[in-house]
């Protein structure tokens, strides 16, 4: 971000071989010249605002010449005042995969032609004022995984279509006018797991029963619509973890499902004729009029059973007293074995269908089950009685304890993420003293063990981790509302699946903390880019020092090296001297062909952009993957664009 503004220079035009055109955050104001569909290069086009201080103010129609950028992969546009009808021509961009316009003053249909980008795995219009229905041609969106179309003026019902969209994880159709019933085919959108939200429309009709094939959705918010009859489809999503249901007509009863007996009335005000039940089917009051009191015969059969009644309480209480004993030498026996406050009673918040309970996982947390410690604390392997592994962490006592209300708001914050390069918080457990987290248990150990263990690690396999870990920070920085920061991004947080598949671990956590070692660690790390003001930059700088991490197979500090720089400053400091580029790369990889040395040399030079020691000028973690994609580009591409790698081989060659 460098504070621009005036118009954008028509001048860019004539720039043919640019690949990445970057100007958001800025205060840029007038028109997108037409000039600009000259860049025939371009993959990426970024003109929103909005971030930071910056704010472009951008306006007019976007030129239909943007039509023919034909490489383009990424386009954002979001945050300025651009108003006039979108144009159809942006369909011919059949490479687009990114696509977003949201708040802005867009009018007029969705452009049915729209349905020819198949390769579309984001779509945002939300905040305009688009009219019109949606498009059947969307369920050619066969890659899509948000569709977000909320705040506009749109109509009718929703198209049959929409089951196509096999991909789509999350759909957010929210404060339109759509109308009719909630289609059957929504039920058919398996994938759908992080949000379905319809709320503020029209919708009328009861709910499909095909919605309960919706079993991998965790948030659903169907408030203000005109919805009737039973909610019981509902209580076959066992995934769920929010809900909103309010100002509707539902009727019957409530599910009693774990789920909903966690509800609050909040989420279903407003539905008069809803009732609590105690079996799902029938309300609770209906139960009681239907009841025919027999006086005389119940007060006889009281009689007879209250002498029964008395002898089974004395049992009860004699085996109430041997099992609080057990239960106590129980949790002396856990208290002696880790040194912790094991004892009861413990709450128990899943995120998801759990088959275990809080005894199972107690009975892991032995030193021979240890597979890691950190800066938030130690980490258990724990096989359930069923089978199921999963890795229990079990956080470090802190110098401050948080209130345990403002935990549990952060880690349920915590326990809605889902992506594939997320470990997945499936929920946690707390008693007086201890807190425990649980895990998706990932197989393969962590990103620092592998670059340490000087096993042979190919090129590609490098490229997949650093794709994947970037892909799973812009996604905690970019799709969480609010952003997550991750605060303590480093190889050891970066676990790895069977296939390496990468997966950050420990997101979030760093917030929860206030011990002397996470703040050791961080005093550490400010030492090298990071500064008191801890924001999404922050972690674009530990990002770039895993990517050098990475590249060079050096560690971020190599004690038992002389001179024991900073990767940063080692890398740094190699650049500046006459020694070629590739000597930073790990000397595994310098014999590989020229083309990979050259992808190699390109991330390097995106490594170097997120150590930058000015945060201002970082990239966002969006923009670093549109950067690493473009790195693995076909070789066609390279010859078409001629396109330079940001670090040359050698510095002689400058």
């Amino acid at each position: 971000m460098n504070k621009l503004s005036g118009p954008i220079p028509p001048e860019l035009g004539r720039l043919q071989k640019i690949t990445s055109l970057l100007l958001w955050g800025n205060a840029l104001s007038g028109k997108i010249p037409p000039e600009l569909s000259n860049c025939s290069a371009l993959v990426v086009l970024d003109l929103s605002g909005n971030r930071l201080s910056g704010q472009n103010l951008l306006a007019g129609e976007i030129p239909r010449e943007i039509g023919k950028l034909q490489n383009l992969v990424f386009l954002d546009l979001y945050s300025n005042r651009f108003t006039g009808h979108l144009p159809a021509e942006l369909a011919n961009i059949t490479v687009l995969e990114l696509l977003d316009v949201h708040n802005n003053s867009f009018t007029g249909p969705i452009p049915p032609q729209f349905g020819a980008l198949m390769n579309l795995e984001q779509l945002d219009l939300s905040m305009n004022n688009l009219t019109g229905e949606m498009p059947a041609s969307f369920g050619n969106f066969s890659y899509l995984n948000k569709l977000i179309l909320s705040r506009n003026l749109l109509t009718g019902p929703l198209p049959k279509s929409i089951q196509n969209l096999q991909k789509l994880t999350m759909l957010d159709l929210s404060n339109n006018s759509f109308s009719g019933p909630i289609p059957p085919e929504i039920g058919a959108l398996s994938s759908l797991s992080i949000s379905l939200d319809l709320s503020g429309n029209r919708f009328v009709g009861e709910l499909p029963e095909e919605m309960s094939g919706l079993t991998q959705l965790q948030s659903l918010d169907l408030s203000s619509n005109g919805l009737y009859g039973s909610i019981s489809v509902l209580g076959a999503l066992t995934s769920l973890t929010s809900l909103n249901i309010s100002f509707n007509n539902f009727s019957g009863a409530i599910p009693v499902t774990p789920f909903f007996k966690t509800l609050s009335s909040n989420s279903y005000t407003g539905n008069p004729s809803l009732c609590e039940s105690y079996d799902g089917h029938i309300c609770a009051s209906d139960m009681v009029r239907r009841t025919t009191l027999k006086t005389v015969r119940t007060v006889i059969l009281v009689c007879a059973v209250l002498g029964s009644i008395t002898l089974l309480l004395v049992v009860v209480w004699i085996l109430f007293n041997r099992s609080r004993r057990l239960e106590g030498e129980k949790a002396t026996s856990l208290s002696a074995a880790g040194g912790n406050d094991f004892s009861y009673p413990w709450t128990f918040t899943p995120f998801q269908k759990l088959n275990f309970c809080v005894d199972s996982i107690l009975e892991c947390l032995k030193d021979e089950n240890v597979i890691g410690k950190g800066c938030s604390g130690v980490v258990y392997r724990a096989e359930m009685p069923n089978g199921d592994i999963i890795a229990v962490k079990k956080l470090w006592k802190t110098t401050k304890e948080e209130p345990i209300d403002a935990f549990a708001a952060e880690i349920q914050i915590l326990g809605h993420i889902r992506h594939r390069n997320i470990v997945k918080l499936l929920g946690y457990c707390s008693n007086k003293s201890v807190k425990l987290l649980l895990y998706n248990y990932v197989p393969n150990g962590n990103l620092q063990e592998l670059l340490s263990e000087n096993r042979s690690l190919d090129w590609d396999t490098r490229y997949k981790i650093a794709v994947g870990a970037a892909q799973g920070l812009s996604y905690l920085h970019h799709d969480c509302v609010p952003a997550i920061l991750h605060r303590d991004v480093k190889c050891n947080n970066i676990l790895l699946d069977s296939k390496y598949e990468a997966y950050l671990a420990d997101f979030g956590l760093a917030k929860l903390m206030n011990s002397p070692n996470y703040h050791h660690a961080m005093s550490r790390i400010a030492e090298y880019g990071y500064t008191a003001n801890i924001t999404e930059k922050s972690d674009v700088y530990s990002y770039g020092v895993v990517l050098l991490e990475i590249l060079s197979g050096r560690s971020a500090i190599e004690p038992m090296v002389s001179d024991s720089l900073h990767i940063v400053e080692w890398a740094k400091k190699k650049m500046g001297s006459y020694e070629p580029a590739v000597n930073i790369l790990d000397p595994k990889l310098r014999g590989m062909p020229d083309q990979l040395v050259q992808e190699m040399l390109q991330t390097l030079g995106i490594a170097i952009f997120c150590v930058n020691p000015a945060p201002a000028e970082r990239p966002t973690m969006k923009e670093v993957v549109a950067f690493l994609k473009e790195v693995k580009s076909p070789p066609e591409e390279w010859a078409k664009t001629s396109q330079q790698p940001l670090i040359k081989p050698s510095s002689q060659e400058a």
